[in-house]
């Protein structure tokens, strides 16, 4: 066996580190990608969004209340319109993200304790964005109704404290938990990085085990192992499952230590669970490759069942919101067991004997599909390459 195993594997080695389209794929995109996505969310959190301003009032109270929203570290006011057509144009033109329209006697009407309405024209069609500029609306024109009635107050005779008290008599205290300071680098990041990985990874393996059968060199693969595929395959694979372990070390040195994402867990289990993954990948793109007529195909199948993933894993739409034959259909993806395993675990600080074991048995199950497969990659190793 390691005369069989040792002279495939060390060409395979050798192969990569020559091959420049293979080490642009195994190496140099991921770890683009991952520097990408670190630099484009650096900041954690979009930040003054522009938006464009309606005065109606033309008073000291509501040129207040603009610089007061222009403040908020989520609105840019970029200009003041003279009517509100001029406003909705800038939004349908995507100049603008949002319309904030002061009334008419707004000051006036504050000061008499009569309702004013302020109205905010958001387009929600960028959801992230028009929820930052309505959260941060209302707040800003929370507070400024609560100085008004505060101020009303004391003028009456309370004193501040009373005042405040009489404002707001309940007050409510939150724990935001695992990511305190709602940092979308934190929420997005953990799962963009391995998803752009495994499309990698599962890519990379069909081509590397395809590629045999593609230049019809199965019969040389078959007679270098002795007609064992179980050389084949692990000779052929282990160099890239080494080289995608070191990127995926880098990738969770670049998640947990620079970026700073929250780790309760074991960064030594968390990396072994990575490379448990990696195989995971490795062997189903041993099953592509074994039941497609051509590499083209393997690859395109391959290739587009991996870069579904993302949206059946239910990380940025609650998977409890999806129906229920969809949350069954999301375990078909490794991605969904690994990404649930790093949330729970790693994030989390779930134990591991308090883990929901599907994750594991669905990572079993993919590996029962390459080990499947084995026999019929080794019939084709026999005959050369794929069928005519």
């Amino acid at each position: 066996m390691r005369k069989g195993f040792f002279p495939i594997f060390l060409k395979e080695f050798q192969r990569l580190l020559t091959s420049p389209r293979l080490l642009f794929l195994a190496v140099i995109l991921p770890c683009g990608i991952f520097l990408y996505y670190a630099s484009l969310l650096q900041q954690g959190v979009p930040r003054k969004f522009p938006v464009v301003l309606l005065d109606q009032d033309k008073s000291n109270t509501s040129r207040k209340l603009g610089r007061m929203l222009n403040a908020t570290s989520s609105l840019n006011i970029i200009t003041e319109v003279e009517n509100q057509q001029d406003g909705e144009k800038l939004i349908r033109t995507d100049q603008a993200f949002a319309l904030l329209v002061i009334p008419v006697n707004f000051e006036k009407n504050m000061y008499r304790n009569i309702s004013s309405q302020l109205v905010c024209f958001y387009n929600n069609n960028y959801l992230l964005a028009g929820g930052l500029i309505n959260k941060a609306f209302q707040s800003t024109v929370g507070t400024l109704a609560a100085q008004a009635h505060i101020n009303g107050l004391t003028q009456q005779g309370l004193t501040q404290k009373q005042a405040i008290a009489a404002t707001s008599p309940i007050s409510t205290k939150q724990h935001i938990l695992f990511n305190p300071y709602t940092n979308y680098s934190y929420y997005l990041t953990v799962s963009l990085m391995p998803m752009a990985l495994q499309v990698i990874m599962i890519v990379v393996s069909i081509y590397v085990l395809g590629s045999v059968l593609k230049e019809r060199k199965g019969r040389e693969l078959f007679v270098a192992s002795r007609g064992n595929v179980w050389i084949s395959f692990w000779a052929k694979s282990l160099p890239y499952t080494i080289l995608f372990s070191i990127v995926g070390f880098f990738m969770n040195s670049l998640l947990y230590y620079k970026i700073g994402i929250t780790l309760r867990g074991n960064f030594f289990i968390v990396n072994i669970y990575f490379i448990v993954f990696v195989l995971v990948c490795q062997l189903l793109g041993l099953f592509y490759v074994s039941f497609n007529k051509d590499l083209r195909t393997a690859l395109t199948l391959g290739g587009s069942y991996s870069a579904i993933a993302f949206s059946f894993t239910g990380y940025t739409f609650p998977k409890e919101g999806l129906p229920d034959v969809i949350q069954y259909i999301s375990y078909t993806f490794p991605f969904t067991s690994y990404l649930r395993f790093i949330i729970d675990y790693a994030i989390r600080g779930i134990e591991i004997g308090s883990l929901n074991f599907g994750y594991i048995i669905a990572f079993m199950v993919f590996c029962a599909l390459g080990f499947i497969s084995m026999p019929r990659y080794n019939r084709l190793l026999k005959k050369g390459g794929y069928y005519a």
